[in-house]
């Protein structure tokens, strides 16, 4: 993976951790497509994918392509609902995301989140909003 993806603005430590990768861009859509590997360092006692990690995968995704949408914007509020584990019988998951709506409050975001058999595993929403001063 090259250093910088989006433009000048650096990776992200956690996607390098993550060991994310592009996929997919689509500005007409407002949608950005990353994969992710699953890694055994990220397992619970179970040998499931931890739930934070997911989030992880999901919120990476999202927040990039709020950049390549030209905003500069933070997490500010994030859900998600998990559907299917995600453990070793996959080797990556592919995550879609999309900004749902913007208005003055901030900007909505979506992801989904598949297994590499195509089956969805977790889905979330994010508000993202531009920092503080």
């Amino acid at each position: 993976m090259k250093d910088e993806t989006w433009g000048e603005l650096p990776i992200p430590n956690i996607y390098k951790e993550l060991e994310g990768e592009f996929i997919h861009f689509d500005l007409e859509k407002e949608e950005l497509i990353c994969k992710y590997p699953v890694l055994s360092k990220f397992f619970n006692p179970m040998d499931v994918v931890l739930g934070g990690i997911l989030d992880s995968y999901m919120d990476c995704t999202m927040g990039p392509l709020s950049f390549l949408l030209g905003e500069l914007v933070v997490t500010k509020t994030f859900t998600a609902k998990y559907i299917k584990p995600v453990n070793s019988q996959s080797e990556y998951v592919t995550v879609k995301a999309w900004r749902d709506s913007v208005d003055e409050s901030g900007s909505i975001y979506k992801a989904e989140l598949y297994l590499d058999n195509d089956q969805i595993a977790s889905i979330s929403e994010g508000l993202f909003v531009k920092p503080k001063a």
